[in-house]
């Protein structure tokens, strides 16, 4: 082949190729996002009528965290201790009966999982079969409490498994929290998690459910006293153009628990303001959706996803900038004392 020919097919060649490349960077792009599409699918099971409401001591129950389970394991998490990401609890109500919390860690970068860590939590469990409601509902599916939050942290443990940082990210997802944080305080009074919370750097709560718009004030719960992770989570906050209010730690979720003990927290807290929304719009919004431990809050396709990948977005943001805090510069050369 000649050298013109040559130049002719190699041009030709990087000209083929050059929108495949651009395509697949539009394509990790997108990967670099909230999954929505997972996100619903995995909160939609959970929460199905099949799950009867993923009561406590109950198949369901144990179904769901088998699923956190192995979605987890197919992101590459290792079991904190034991072999199982599956650990095993009994509570002083039910001794006979055992339940599972779900606690894994996704390795940093380079494949450890030493050194200081960054955790991220929401419950699995809900109500169960209850009392009916005037349509003759039964089931507390607990869609927005918990099973959408649930899919927003696998999200950001997904997000991390394809960028990890420079610090491990643990990811708890606790049994009987409905009961009174049973599973949480069971595993905060068990063996091993003492060295295990003395590395936490962070630990960030998400059982707050998702708005259906696009929250821009936010309560930090945990944040007051002021920590880093509140300094963070504001400063990622203002670049999207919220606003954030800390305050103390309350026992309203797992992660007060971590707080009990000297672990820095953020528990997000979606506020009154939302983004296109007056406020008569967003009660109107609240009205159809929002129904707390209430057999409605179940898979509902009208539901819209803005403010739940708004939200997934910022706690990705803010996990990222905590598991790959930024490297301190090294020390110039030694100066020499003066004669």
């Amino acid at each position: 082949m000649t050298r013109s020919r040559l130049w002719g097919a190699l041009g030709l060649a990087l000209a083929l190729a050059a929108p495949r490349a651009e395509a697949q960077a539009r394509r990790a792009a997108l990967r670099d996002a909230p999954d929505a599409r997972a996100m619903l699918t995995l909160a939609r099971d959970l929460a199905a009528d099949s799950m009867r409401g993923r009561g406590p001591y109950t198949p369901q129950n144990l179904a769901a965290a088998r699923r956190l389970a192995d979605e987890l394991a197919r992101l590459g998490a290792r079991p904190v201790g034991g072999s199982s990401l599956l650990v095993p609890f009994v509570t002083e109500e039910r001794p006979a009966d055992t339940a599972y919390n779900v606690i894994a860690v996704l390795p940093a970068r380079g494949g450890t999982v030493d050194g200081p860590l960054v955790g991220i939590t929401a419950h699995f469990d809900h109500l169960g079969v209850g009392d009916p409601d005037a349509a003759g509902d039964s089931i507390y599916n607990g869609f927005l409490d918990a099973a959408l939050p649930d899919a927003m942290v696998l999200d950001v443990a997904r997000r991390y498994a394809q960028r990890p940082g420079t610090r491990p990210l643990v990811v708890f997802y606790f049994d009987l929290e409905e009961q009174g944080l049973l599973g949480s305080l069971a595993w905060v009074r068990g063996p091993g998690a003492r060295a295990l919370l003395e590395r936490l750097q962070l630990v960030v709560g998400v059982d707050a459910g998702a708005p259906a718009g696009e929250a821009l004030s936010w309560e930090l719960m945990g944040g007051a006293p002021e920590h880093a992770g509140t300094r963070l989570a504001d400063s990622l906050a203002r670049a999207r153009g919220w606003t954030t209010r800390a305050t103390p730690a309350r026992p309203i979720s797992d992660a007060y628990l971590f707080a009990a003990v000297g672990v820095p927290i953020l528990f997000p807290i979606p506020g009154p303001d939302w983004k296109g929304y007056t406020a008569a719009q967003r009660d109107s919004a609240m009205t159809r959706w929002d129904h707390y431990h209430q057999p409605a809050d179940g898979p509902d396709p009208s539901f819209p996803l803005t403010g739940t990948l708004a939200f997934a977005d910022w706690l990705w943001q803010i996990i990222h900038a905590a598991t790959a805090p930024p490297t301190p510069p090294s020390p110039g050369p030694a100066r020499r004392a003066s004669p």
